[in-house]
């Protein structure tokens, strides 16, 4: 799937990312608005979209002199499963967020880095995910984070039929390779989102090498 295009996950169609829009706020919209957040799709393919969306009274349609407006019927039938399928990134975000919970101590920090990010998915891109493992967790500590990056990445498959591609350090890595100077450590403090720990800590472990540079 594609997190940044929801809908895309049940039609392909112009009508998913319309919705989309719609449900994005508790707004009326105009079609050049719908057309301008969209940045694809004709002004009159719009129109068709949010006449035919009309019709089944999913949508709203109103009239202001000569401007026509749209807003999605929050009272519809269909109406929460539609503002579900549009809050998906953020249910993901969620369940990883409450999923990590579970990791207690041995996780200092992690994101979700990428495309995943940044809002620029294609179907087969893989979800990024970036880890910082707690230091002293010894060798049973060892065989349980194993177990527990393996079936996270299970888990982000299953939940969204992409690859989980997942970076592990040590706070001892961490360290070494902000040192180094890696490229991805400042990708994902410039736009990682945090789903465990805290951007502060995170910046903490980078700003020293920053500093040296």
């Amino acid at each position: 799937m594609q997190l940044n295009r929801p809908f895309a996950t049940v039609t392909p169609t112009l009508d998913g990312d319309v919705l989309a829009v719609l449900a994005s706020a508790d707004a009326t919209f105009t079609i050049s608005q719908v057309q301008r957040i969209l940045a694809t799709g004709s002004g009159e393919g719009i129109r068709k979209v949010l006449n035919r969306l009309t019709a089944q009274g999913v949508v709203l349609h109103d009239q202001v002199g000569r401007t026509n407006t749209y807003r999605l019927n929050t009272e519809h039938l269909a109406a929460e499963p539609i503002m579900a399928l549009a809050q998906l990134n953020s249910t993901f975000l969620e369940r990883l967020e409450k999923h990590l919970n579970g990791w207690l101590t041995t996780l200092r920090y992690a994101a979700v880095f990428g495309s995943a990010a940044t809002g620029h998915m294609k179907l087969e891109s893989d979800i990024d995910l970036f880890l910082v493992r707690a230091a002293d967790t010894g060798h049973d500590g060892n065989e349980a984070w194993e177990e527990r990056v393996t079936e996270l990445a299970r888990l982000v498959t299953a939940w969204t039929g992409n690859d989980g591609r997942i970076v592990e350090y040590t706070e001892d890595e961490l360290r070494a390779a902000a040192a180094a100077g890696e490229p991805l450590l400042r990708d994902v403090a410039k736009q990682g989102l945090t789903i465990a720990g805290t951007r502060s800590w995170l910046n903490a472990q980078l700003r020293p090498a920053a500093k040296r540079s």
